[in-house]
């Protein structure tokens, strides 16, 4: 076995993974307004993904059993999304109403 010599520099000992600095967003933030910002983002990001949806909708072809599997895989994406962040808004309003009683 041969010995890489990159390895016993002091870079290859540092850690991968970046620090958590004070200017990254999020830090320093409430609870609220972190859940408040994720769901702002998570409700912008279904609307672009409806207006894909209604777009690829008004321009189905169908003669082309692509484009319907395709067209289908979409929506059935999007409905799962959908219901899982109900899901949790519904679950982060029940702990919120558990811990105010």
């Amino acid at each position: 076995m041969l010995f890489d010599p990159s390895l016993s520099s002091i870079l290859a000992l540092q850690k991968t993974t970046p620090p958590v600095l004070a200017a990254e967003p999020g830090v320093g933030e409430s609870l609220e307004s972190r859940f408040m910002n994720a769901l702002a983002n998570t409700s912008a990001e279904f609307e672009a993904k409806r207006g894909d949806i209604v777009s690829a909708a008004t321009n189905f072809d169908p003669t082309s059993a692509e484009s319907a599997i395709a067209l289908q895989m979409r929506l059935a994406d999007y409905g799962v999304g959908v219901s899982m962040v109900a899901t949790a808004a519904r679950k982060t309003v029940g702990a919120v109403e558990a811990l105010l009683r």
